[in-house]
């Protein structure tokens, strides 16, 4: 693979996006989430990058807009996981957030990906209902259940939720389909890109609402341990029964 360097309005360089990827990762966490980034350099580092970020992704208002008062990092949570993710703080008080990673990759989040997002969100309430009844139901003395892929017990924040047939993202393609969009998704369905959005989400309640119901009728999803997810070298334990959550 060919590696692309990536070089900033302020001079600095590296030679593969994997490296500047990297470099702002290991930035990041340098500082306290909440605390200015205040030191000179970094915060020359950040703008330029931002100015990339602007030039590359031109869906939404540009991040810098009035001009960056400082930096910081803050806890990004949606659908309820959490990241830590660069905000900018502008000189006339609004801020926003922006994605190193699609800054430094020069990638703009496609209509498809804001849909899955939106679709994501609109069903994280019933999945999360879902999955405390299936450990009500399912738990043993110890309120731990079967991973279906290992045959060990597990508790709730060892577990991880695996679509089986077809990943989430295929499902959302397929509602997409279904509606006749394709990849264009018409004006006034999803949210358009915004200062202090880390993620979109449905307009349309018609829509939320069918994807719900699509959702139910066609996913299965099953409970499995979040170290056999992660590392997918652990062969399924034979004879398990096949159990889904019921949404």
């Amino acid at each position: 693979m060919v590696r692309k360097p990536v070089r900033l309005a302020n001079g600095k360089e590296w030679p593969s996006r994997g490296d500047a990827i990297s470099y702002f990762r290991e930035l990041r966490d340098r500082y306290p989430v909440g605390a200015p980034i205040l030191d000179c350099s970094d915060h020359e580092d950040l703008l330029a990058l931002l100015e990339r970020y602007d030039l590359a992704i031109t869906d939404g208002p540009p991040k810098i807009g009035a001009g960056v008062d400082h930096f910081e990092t803050r806890i990004n949570i949606t659908n309820g996981g959490r990241n830590v993710g660069f905000w900018a703080i502008r000189v006339d008080g609004t801020e926003t957030d922006f994605s190193f990673i699609r800054a430094v990759n020069e990638t703009p989040k496609r209509e498809l990906e804001q849909l899955v997002d939106a679709c994501r969100e609109a069903v994280f309430p019933e999945i999360q209902s879902a999955k405390n009844h299936y450990f009500a139901v399912h738990g043993d003395e110890t309120g731990r259940v079967v991973c279906r892929l290992t045959g060990e017990a597990i508790s709730l924040h060892e577990c991880a939720l695996e679509y089986v047939g077809a990943r989430f993202s295929q499902l959302v393609k397929n509602y997409a389909d279904a509606q006749g969009w394709g990849t264009a998704i018409p004006a006034g369905i999803v949210s358009q890109p915004a200062d202090a959005q880390t993620e979109s989400i449905f307009i349309s309640r018609e829509h939320q609402e069918g994807f719900c119901r699509f959702h139910r009728a066609v996913a299965k999803i099953r409970v499995v341990s979040k170290a056999a997810r992660v590392s997918r070298s652990v062969a399924p334990a034979p004879l398990i029964e096949e159990r889904f959550l019921e949404l």
